[in-house]
């Protein structure tokens, strides 16, 4: 069925206020998204960029965010101080001052350590840029230690009407057994954050042994094997083939017993190919949409806009961000 994650997310959003820094606060989607959330007083959003051009570009769109606090970054009277936090932060890896401050000057790297110094609760970026470069700073500043961080995506299937979550789409390019049994655990934790039931499915090209026993294959089953001694209380079940977790006809015929029955509502993806294609191949050739996504594994809230996002997905992960400092 379903799941209504906007209203649920509004209001968590609402129980207090949380501010979040939009790293490219000139982008035509970000403006957009941010006008919604400033009129519906979902967030207190701090846009970085040349001010001229961000106020100049909402009058042009005919979009009100006079709301929003505007920083040129480049010029900041707290270049110095976060460049200096920066150094702090980093000089065990070798940074230098000079190296501090022309990081500084990066839009994502000044989103992070403006999070990071506690001006915000929660950056949001890579609506222009790659992930990568709002990654980098993110996981060298925000990322909690020795945690792994991965990204769940939520679709509408809309065909079936229904909700799926899925796993890991951004980050971990060839997970071990250990790594996805944490993707996996991760991804869990996120669907329960909206009272959901989490059903999760580790996908591989073969269903309980259809495709043999090698590498691939096992390392799927180990890592289904440790999600059950880590988390017992999750359905879990691998590995399966697509259709053998969300197609209770396909269950039935490739693994009746299976406890998921083909209603699996999270599937984890074995690698960063696979679940990029999936992802991408959706919007091009079904009508499933992605609505937003969720960072799990950081100190502090990270969205990853998206450089092809709807303006309405850039702005449902916004209020996401919100509504995850509030659920803390």
């Amino acid at each position: 069925m379903k799941y209504d994650f906007v209203s649920v997310m509004e209001k968590k959003a609402k129980e207090k206020p949380v501010r979040i820094v939009v790293c490219e606060g000139w982008d035509e989607r970000c403006l957009q998204a941010s006008a919604d959330v400033l009129e519906k007083g979902l967030a207190e959003l701090i846009l970085l960029g040349d001010v001229e051009e961000i106020r100049k570009k909402a009058e042009e769109l005919e979009i009100d965010v006079s709301k929003a606090e505007m920083i040129d970054f480049r010029n900041s009277e707290l270049r110095k101080e976060l460049a200096e936090k920066l150094l702090e932060a980093r000089k065990h890896k070798g940074m230098t001052a000079q190296q501090a401050d022309k990081l500084i000057s990066d839009e994502n790297y000044f989103g992070c350590m403006y999070c990071f110094a506690g001006y915000s609760d929660a950056v949001a970026g890579s609506a222009i840029g790659s992930t990568a470069a709002l990654m980098k700073p993110a996981l060298q500043i925000l990322r909690k230690k020795g945690k792994l961080v991965s990204e769940v995506c939520v679709f509408t299937d809309v065909k079936n009407n229904r909700t799926i979550f899925g796993s890991d789409f951004s980050l971990n390019t060839a997970p071990s057994p250990e790594e996805l049994a944490a993707i996996a655990m991760n991804a869990a934790e996120a669907v329960r954050e909206y009272d959901i039931e989490p059903k999760a499915a580790l996908l591989s090209y073969s269903t309980k042994g259809s495709g043999g026993d090698g590498p691939e294959i096992m390392a799927v089953r180990d890592a289904v094997e440790l999600v059950k001694k880590q988390d017992p209380k999750l359905m879990v079940d691998g590995e399966l083939q697509v259709d053998a977790a969300v197609n209770p006809w396909a269950a039935k015929r490739k693994c009746p017993d299976s406890p998921l029955k083909g209603e699996a509502n999270l599937l984890i993806f074995p690698n960063l190919t696979a679940s990029n294609i999936f992802a991408h191949g959706l919007g091009q050739f079904s009508e499933m949409t992605m609505d937003f996504t969720i960072l799990k594994g950081m100190a502090k809230p990270v969205a990853i806009l998206g450089r092809s996002t709807p303006m309405e997905t850039v702005r449902n992960m916004i209020v996401g961000c919100a509504m995850q400092v509030n659920s803390e």
